[in-house]
């Protein structure tokens, strides 16, 4: 059983973010979504986490992105079926 995703995953895709959140967690919902539809993501960024889980000044913002490619479909999706509480 191999961890993570297959070894062509990454290769020659052209990556854009569709999603910005204010953390990991919610980012990797998100990802999990998008991928029991069939559209490839990754989540990218947080290398700093305030101890309280919250972005400061853009610290601890995770990024989900999307082949290119996928880009509209995505987001037709995350607006479709998710939406960010005031």
């Amino acid at each position: 059983m191999q961890d993570g995703p297959p070894a062509w995953y990454d290769k020659g895709m052209n990556w854009v973010t569709v999603q910005k959140t204010s953390g990991t967690t919610e980012a990797e919902i998100l990802r999990s979504m998008l991928e029991s539809f069939g559209i490839p993501a990754r989540v990218s960024g947080e290398s700093i986490r305030t101890p309280f889980g919250q972005s400061v000044d853009g610290m601890g913002v995770a990024l989900l992105q999307v082949p290119e490619s996928r880009a509209r479909e995505a987001q037709d999706f995350l607006a479709e079926h998710f939406t960010v509480e005031a």
